[in-house]
C-alpha cells in the first residue's frame, strides 16, 4: 500500500493544488481586468477634461502634450473634429488603439465637447504580468505541498499498515501452531475484527488440543485398565498346574492376543497425539533446532552469555514448530532472570517420537519478587499438548517433554 498508494495520493494532491491555482489565477485575471477597465474609464474622462481646457485656451494639442498625460504600457488617441488622429504610445504598449477585432488591449473613450474625443488604451500584458508573475513562487509552493503530502501519505500508510502487519504475523504464528498471539488493540475497526477472529480461532485450537489430550488419556485408561485386569487373571489361571495341555495353550494364545490388543491400543493413542496441529506446518527437528538455537544465540550474545546446542536422535522427525517456539520464548524470558553463565540446549527425539528439550545453565540467580508467569505459561502449554515441564536450570537442567505433533 505504501509503495503504490503514496505516489497516487501525492499526484492527486498536486493535481488538486494545480487546478486550484489555475482556477484562482483565471478568476483573479478577470477581476483585475474589470478593475483596470474602471480605472481607464476614470483616467480617460480626466484626460478629456484636460484636453478640452487646453483647447479652450488655444493651447497646442500634439503628441508631446498627449504623451505627458499617460504612463508606460499605455496608448492614447486624440480624434479632433477637424484634422487627423494624433496617436501616442509609451514604452511597453503595442497593438492597436481602439475596438478592433482580436485586440485584447483594454480601452476606454470619452468625448471632448466641441473638439472630438480621446481614446485611452492599456496593454493587455500589464494584466497578464500582474496576475502570472507569481507563478514561480506558486510552483515552489505546490512542490512543497507535494512533499508535505508525500510525507503525510507515508505516515498515514505506515499507521494504517502497522496493525495489519501485526495481524499477518499473528496469522502466520497461528499457522505454525501457536495459540497465544500478540493481538494489540487498534484504532482501525477492521483490524480489530480480524484480531478477534484470530483470537477466537486460537482459542478453539487450544481447546481442541486440551480436548484431544483428555480424550487420549481417557481412551488409554478405559481400554488399557480392563486389558491389564484381564491379563492378570489369565496369568493367574495359567499358573494352575492341573490345567490340561490344550487349556494351557488356549490361555497362552489369549495372553498373546491381549498383549497384541494392548499394543494396538497404545499405537492408536500415540497416533492421535502425533497428529500435526496444522496441516503442512510441521518441520524436521534439525531445522527447528537450528532456528531456535540461532534466536537464543543472538539474544544471549547481547547479554554476553555463551550458548552451545546439540541435536540427539532422529533429526529428520517432524514437529509442529509453533508450540515449541512459544514454550522456548517463555522459558528464555525466565532463563535470563533466573540463571547466569553459559547456556546449553539439547534437542532429543525419543524412539516414541516424544521431543525432549533440556535447558542447562551454569548457575542459578536468586531474584527477589521474580515473576513466575513465563514459566507457568510455558508449563500450561506443555500440559495442554500432553507433555510436561520439570527441573531447574542449574540443577540437572530444566526438561521439556512434548509428544510428537
Amino acid at each position: 500500500m505504501r509503495r503504490r498508494g503514496t505516489p497516487v495520493f501525492v499526484l492527486l494532491v498536486l493535481l488538486l493544488a494545480a487546478a486550484g491555482y489555475l482556477l484562482r489565477t483565471w478568476s483573479l485575471e478577470h477581476r483585475v481586468r474589470d478593475h483596470d477597465d474602471a480605472l481607464l474609464q476614470q483616467s480617460v474622462s480626466a484626460i478629456a477634461v484636460a484636453v478640452r481646457q487646453r483647447a479652450a485656451t488655444g493651447g497646442r494639442i500634439d503628441a508631446a502634450y498627449l504623451t505627458s498625460l499617460i504612463d508606460d504600457n499605455m496608448g492614447l488617441r486624440y480624434h479632433p473634429v477637424q484634422g487627423g488622429n494624433v496617436d501616442v504610445r509609451r514604452d511597453g504598449f503595442d497593438g492597436y488603439l481602439g475596438p478592433l477585432d482580436g485586440n485584447r488591449n483594454l480601452w476606454a473613450s470619452a468625448p471632448v465637447p466641441g473638439h472630438g474625443y480621446v481614446l485611452l488604451s492599456e496593454d493587455d500584458d500589464v494584466v497578464h504580468r500582474a496576475v502570472w508573475d507569481g507563478t514561480a513562487t506558486m510552483l515552489i509552493t505546490i512542490l512543497v505541498i507535494g512533499l508535505a503530502a508525500a510525507l503525510a501519505g507515508i505516515g498515514l500508510a505506515r499507521a494504517y499498515e502497522q496493525p495489519f502487519h501485526r495481524l499477518a504475523e499473528a496469522a502466520a504464528a497461528l499457522g505454525r501452531g501457536r495459540f497465544q498471539l500478540d493481538l494489540r488493540p487498534s484504532r482501525i475497526p477492521a483490524a480489530n475484527a480480524i484480531a478477534q477472529a484470530l483470537e477466537a480461532s486460537a482459542q478453539r485450537l487450544q481447546d481442541r488440543m486440551a480436548t484431544e489430550e483428555e480424550l487420549a488419556q481417557r481412551a488409554s485408561h478405559v481400554l488399557r485398565t480392563p486389558l491389564t485386569g484381564l491379563r492378570l487373571e489369565l496369568e493367574e489361571a495359567a499358573l494352575d498346574e492341573t490345567l490340561r495341555p490344550e487349556t494351557a495353550a488356549a490361555l497362552e494364545r489369549s495372553l498373546a492376543r491381549v498383549d497384541l490388543l494392548d499394543a494396538v491400543t497404545g499405537e492408536l493413542v500415540a497416533l492421535a497425539r502425533r497428529r500435526a496441529l496444522v496441516a503442512e506446518a510441521a518441520i524436521d527437528l534439525g531445522t527447528l533446532a537450528l532456528q531456535l538455537t540461532q534466536r537464543w544465540a543472538d539474544e544471549l550474545d547481547v547479554r554476553n552469555r555463551a550458548l552451545s546446542a546439540a541435536v540427539e536422535g532422529d533429526a529428520a522427525i517432524t514437529y509442529t514448530p509453533g508450540p515449541v517456539e512459544q514454550i522456548l520464548e517463555l522459558l528464555f524470558v525466565d532463563l535470563v532472570h533466573r540463571s547466569a553463565g553459559a547456556v546449553r540446549l539439547v534437542f532429543a527425539a525419543g524412539t516414541d517420537g516424544h521431543l525432549r528439550i533440556t535447558i542447562t545453565a551454569e548457575s542459578a540467580v536468586a531474584v527477589r519478587k521474580a515473576s513466575t508467569a513465563p514459566l507457568q505459561r510455558a508449563r500450561t502449554i506443555a500440559m495442554a499438548l500432553g507433555g510436561r515441564l520439570e527441573g531447574g536450570y542449574a540443577d540437572g537442567g530444566l526438561e521439556v517433554v512434548l509428544p510428537r505433533r
